[in-house]
């Protein structure tokens, strides 16, 4: 059945769906460069969540091509949810797992310029594409691009997160907020991934 708009809708969840899969690819592969020379867990796990995104994205990308194109392009919106639902709860795992090892362990990190202007960047591009993404997902409607919306958020959380524990761990000395920062977006990907399984199509 024909939608006024239903083009321009799908127009705006590619074009929404490429934006974040760039922007997550150079994000996360900055992150894991920064994060791991500064052992940093929080800014690894935010490259292995915007990694995550960025798959899903790309499979978005390719489910709006060919919708536009009128084909169908159901299994692409259920594969796009899969990866973002079961990811997120594969890395919440994950990375609850390491954050308790590294409280246990009393792991410190250090903190650098670099770190503290990805995560800033992030915050903002990360917030404006989850509410753009959210934006079109309800008026196509795309239970994955929804799903996708929650996963840029998660990302931006995790990015104001980082911010707060680098901040403490420099002017505070507090050695455990990077790893307890971490610990909770754990907790959160696990229950939104949890959450999104969960939620009828």
């Amino acid at each position: 059945m024909s939608v006024p708009g239903k083009d321009d809708l799908l127009r705006s969840g590619l074009r929404v769906s490429a934006a974040g899969a760039a922007w997550t690819l150079a994000a996360s592969l900055s992150a894991i460069l920064i994060g791991l020379s500064g052992k940093s867990l929080a800014l690894v796990v935010f490259c292995v969540v915007g990694i995550l995104d960025c798959a899903g994205s790309v499979t978005l990308v390719a489910h709006f091509k060919v919708a536009r194109s009128g084909g169908t392009a159901e299994h692409l919106e259920r594969i796009a949810l899969r990866v973002i639902t079961l990811g997120l709860i594969a890395v919440g795992l994950a990375s609850a797992i390491v954050s308790v090892h590294h409280l246990l362990d009393h792991d410190t990190t250090t903190s650098s310029l670099p770190s503290v202007i990805l995560a800033t960047v992030s915050l903002v591009v990360l917030s404006v594409l989850s509410l753009r993404k959210r934006h079109v997902a309800i008026r196509l409607p795309s239970h994955a691009l929804r799903a996708d919306s929650h996963l840029s958020a998660l990302g931006a959380l995790l990015a104001a997160v980082t911010l707060g524990g680098t901040a403490a761990s420099r002017s505070l000395d507090w050695w455990w907020a990077d790893p307890a920062a971490a610990l909770i977006i754990a907790c959160v990907a696990i229950a939104l991934g949890v959450a999104l399984r969960h939620e009828p199509e």
